[in-house]
């Protein structure tokens, strides 16, 4: 009796799944997802640990980016979910979960199916990414995509339009992405900074092969460009600064430069192919998610790749070139 009973008390007891992030590289993180199985509808607990590969020691001394020592988005992949969510949302950074490494927060699927997390974190000045699949749920076929090109929709209580330039992007080339609010049919004017910008971007191509991260495209963000671009300067050294000046922008006090209605953000899309965006901002500080997927052509001969900016650095407040 006693051995029926401690039986039934393990199988009664939640598991906890445990990921390794990919790529490989220098350092390791392992999520462990708890209860598991996931279960949609049901609150789980996300728990990232990130370790040296080779003695296997927590990675301390990460740098704070952005207010946040790690950056998580989660995706449905097909595309009908999003989050952008870090441990301090839910509480301060401890002591001991610097020490140690380890990054917790709950977090509820909305339903079953394929999920991707992937974590992003800056370690000896140089940002790194790592990607978890997540099944949720009892296993499903691969997750179908609904493509939807359409560049006006209304969110909530916004109406949303992305505008680009050039109007089709080319793989290889950056291009400029407007996100342009109203609201009741009036420009939205009251955007506020989350967390360190007025706009986080994140970024797949719906085959999952592509993953970026991007912010509003700042006054400050274009004088570092330009200097980026001196071609007077030795190519290493030049690289080697920008990398330096990059993560010293994010680590920057925040400074509104866009309250609406649009907000820029710059993105070199590295193939052809359909991207999903989900554009994070905060009008009236309420943060706000909106969707958009767009399509990226190969370059050639003859495309237009120049940018007119739709919102110039000049013109801090929106009111820029339409």
């Amino acid at each position: 009796m006693l051995i029926s009973a401690a039986l039934t008390q393990a199988c009664s007891e939640p598991h906890e799944l445990q990921l390794e992030g990919r790529p490989g590289g220098p350092y390791r993180a392992t999520l462990s997802v708890s209860p598991a199985p996931v279960a949609p509808q049901q609150q789980t607990t996300l728990s990232t640990s990130l370790t040296r590969r080779a003695d296997n020691a927590p990675l301390t001394g990460l740098r704070i980016l952005h207010e946040r020592a790690v950056h998580n988005f989660i995706v449905a992949l097909d595309f009908s979910s999003f989050a952008h969510i870090h441990h301090e949302d839910f509480a301060p950074l401890a002591a001991d979960d610097l020490a140690a490494a380890t990054f917790s927060f709950p977090y509820t699927f909305p339903r079953e199916g394929s999920y991707r997390m992937v974590s992003e974190f800056t370690y000896r000045d140089r940002s790194w990414l790592k990607q978890f699949e997540i099944k949720v749920g009892q296993p499903t076929p691969p997750p179908r995509v609904t493509i939807d090109l359409s560049r006006q929709k209304r969110i909530g209580a916004f109406d949303a339009r992305l505008g680009s330039s050039p109007a089709l992007p080319v793989a290889g080339f950056e291009a400029e992405l407007v996100l342009e609010l109203s609201r009741g049919g009036q420009p939205v004017q009251d955007l506020e900074i989350i967390l360190g910008s007025e706009m986080h971007v994140a970024i797949w191509r719906v085959d999952g092969a592509h993953f970026g991260h991007a912010h509003s495209y700042t006054p400050a963000m274009a004088a570092m460009m330009a200097s980026m671009h001196d071609p007077s300067s030795d190519p290493a050294e030049r690289a080697a600064h920008n990398a330096d000046m990059m993560l010293a922008m994010m680590a920057l006090p925040a400074e509104m430069a866009y309250p609406g209605p649009r907000i820029p953000f710059r993105h070199v899309f590295p193939a052809a192919g359909t991207y999903a965006l989900f554009l994070q901002c905060a009008p009236a500080g309420l943060p706000q998610v909106f969707n958009f997927m767009v399509e990226v052509a190969d370059y050639a001969a003859g495309m237009e790749t120049r940018i007119e900016s739709m919102v110039s650095p000049a013109h801090p407040h929106g009111h820029g070139p339409s």
